[in-house]
């Protein structure tokens, strides 16, 4: 009952903070767009002895100037005022977080699109208004729409109570009503690994249950948790589960690496809770399920690799079977950050999957989605309005958020990790592991690594499974910054490559490992190694580019010759906090004040 009078009196203190505060929802804005067309980009090709895409191989600084004090009212008033954000239902409660709008000469997206998927990629945030009622404080009080809010002592917070009473109150929204099982530890594996159908009322006239969601965020025992950290932790079980009335749940699922500690000894519980007592924030140990190789080994001893490199999937696939009442699961990493609101990101990501027909979709997968040199639009106005109507409206069982392409025939790091599978077996790859995964999807998974010992590296595992089993596989464009002077048609030639049954599934591939284009992939807001989303990410934090970073001693240089380093010239004074519209970012390794030895380009 605490937690609940700790929330209650933030939620009210803040509401009566912000009274005069107007209300902005994103379906509100309409007839803008933050999409490049065809007819932007007439340059030529540029003559490039050196190399494609090198002559343009430049920082952009304009990404840095988009600070809050460069913003532009929508609404012809004088000033700019921020507002209460509003992106659920209207059976659910408001959000009351604050934004503010129409921020100019931001750099638009080069991949992906906010129209595409009704994204709003007008509001922006900075840090105070994305995390002020999460814990942030900083020094920004004295700054332009930043008000105080009342203190909180989140060590009285039980963010999975919180979450289980939530669910009760909502239960009657949801086909099972059995609260989710408290652990400390995924179990070790029972006699029986049957797995049960689900069932799914296929006529879609009859009343619905609403799907329910875990959202599983994969950490490791001794991981620093840094104030940033806990913010977003904080904020993505009150955006996605308290505010939604338990469409989410949110999960720490966490690698105890060191197999010496005994997490299923006799006292293995109360092992379990010391190890979360010293190295996890209290107000999330209830919330933390631990497991260690033992746990892998035991559930998969058919397959003899577990490592979280090559068996990324194989936590998330055991947490299905033992928390089985979710009809999906969503896995992100920690070192991700989504800089809007997650709620409003979730759902617009799993509207365009769901709106996708199935006729040339893994097609459409392998592509790189570039509206400066696709087009922003579809061919009609509605996805119901095109001729391809199978898949129209069903959802997605496997939904990531870059392309998905077909290995065999490339130099990509991992094409032939399988395991009693032929070498010419078709499979598909999806680089990152972060996305959602219907119960269906995972169950096939499960059952085949358990009966048969069938198996793939991490990225090839659910695209070759939902390939497989005619399951319906989503590449999601959402918007991609990229951090150089490239065009639209230029990147579309080097990262596009092969003929459309094939997209980059052959020997030129972009996927291929041979580091030919790093400069380029290693400079976008999303991917699976990148500068520019720590980069993005820092200054949006307020934190200037160090002077000192190189203290190892060394100079961090690639064996290709390209050096890696924090960028950015932050400029507060001049354009006030960042201010960035929602994105999803990766990888972000260093979210504390002082960097530390992990890099955001590894060299």
């Amino acid at each position: 009952m605490q937690d609940n009078k700790i929330l209650k009196s933030l939620d009210s203190k803040s509401h009566k903070s912000n009274s005069r505060l107007s209300v902005l929802r994103p379906d509100t804005i309409n007839g803008w767009t933050r999409d490049l067309k065809p007819s932007d980009d007439d340059a030529p090709f540029a003559h490039e002895p050196a190399g494609l895409g090198t002559l343009r191989d430049v920082r952009e600084e304009k990404f840095y100037k988009g600070g809050t004090a460069t913003l532009s009212p929508v609404n012809g008033s004088l000033q700019i005022e921020p507002a209460i954000y509003d992106p659920y239902p209207e059976y659910n409660s408001a959000e009351w977080r604050r934004f503010w709008k129409g921020r100019q000469h931001f750099p638009f997206p080069m991949y992906g699109s906010y129209d595409a998927l009704g994204l709003d990629g007008f509001s922006c945030m900075d840090r105070y208004t994305r995390f002020g009622a999460y814990g942030y404080s900083g020094t920004d009080s004295q700054l332009q729409g930043a008000r105080p809010l009342p203190p909180v002592d989140w060590k009285k917070v039980n963010w999975r109570t919180l979450q289980e009473e939530c669910f009760e109150r909502n239960s009657d929204r949801y086909e099972s009503a059995k609260q989710s099982l408290s652990m400390h530890s995924l179990p070790l594996t029972s006699v029986s690994h049957e797995t049960l159908p689900r069932y799914s009322r296929l006529d879609q006239s009859l009343p619905q249950f609403k799907p329910r969601s875990a959202v599983i965020l994969r950490a490791w025992h001794d991981m620093p948790w840094t104030e940033n950290m806990k913010h977003y932790v904080r904020s993505l079980v009150m955006e996605l589960s308290l505010h939604t009335g338990s469409e989410y749940q949110v999960f720490i699922l966490t690698h105890v690496k060191d197999n010496n500690i005994p997490i299923y000894a006799v006292n293995g519980d109360d092992n379990a809770q010391r190890l979360k007592e010293k190295y996890m924030p209290k107000e999330f140990h209830d919330m933390t399920i631990l497991f260690n190789d033992h746990t892998l080994e035991s559930w998969y001893p058919a397959i003899e690799e577990h490592r979280p490199q090559y068996q990324h999937l194989q936590p998330l696939q055991i947490f299905s079977q033992v928390f089985s009442d979710f009809d999906y699961y969503w896995q992100l990493e920690m070192d991700s950050r989504i800089s809007g609101h997650s709620y409003h990101f979730f759902e617009k990501a799993a509207d365009f999957a769901r709106n996708q027909p199935r006729k040339y979709l893994w097609e459409r997968n392998a592509y790189f989605y570039i509206p400066g040199a696709h087009g922003p639009r579809p061919p009609v106005a509605h996805p119901r309005d095109d001729h391809y109507e199978w898949g129209v409206g069903e959802e997605a069982d496997f939904m990531l958020f870059l392309p998905i392409f077909d290995p065999v025939d490339t130099k990509w790091t991992y094409p032939t990790m399988i395991w009693n599978l032929s070498e010419r077996d078709p499979r598909r790859a999806a680089p990152i592991t972060m996305g959602r995964y219907s119960k269906t999807l995972m169950d096939a998974i499960h059952s085949a690594q358990v009966g048969q010992g069938i198996g793939l590296a991490s990225e090839m595992t659910a695209p070759s499974f939902a390939l497989w089993h005619g399951l319906k596989a989503v590449q999601v464009p959402h918007p991609i910054y990229s951090d150089g002077k490239w065009t639209p048609k230029e990147l579309n030639r080097i990262v596009n490559k092969g003929s459309p049954e094939k997209m980059n599934g052959g020997p030129d591939s972009i996927w291929n490992w041979n580091h030919e284009y790093d400069h380029i992939l290693f400079r976008t807001s999303y991917m699976f190694t990148t500068q520019t989303a720590e980069d993005l990410y820092r200054r949006w934090l307020g934190y200037v580019v160090d002077p000192h970073q190189y203290t190892d001693g060394s100079y961090h240089q690639d064996p290709q010759g390209r050096n890696w380093f924090d960028n950015g010239d932050l400029r507060e004074d001049l354009y006030g906090r960042l201010c960035l519209p929602n994105m999803f970012l990766h990888t972000i390794k260093n979210t504390a004040p002082k960097k530390g030895r992990e890099m955001a380009v590894p060299v």
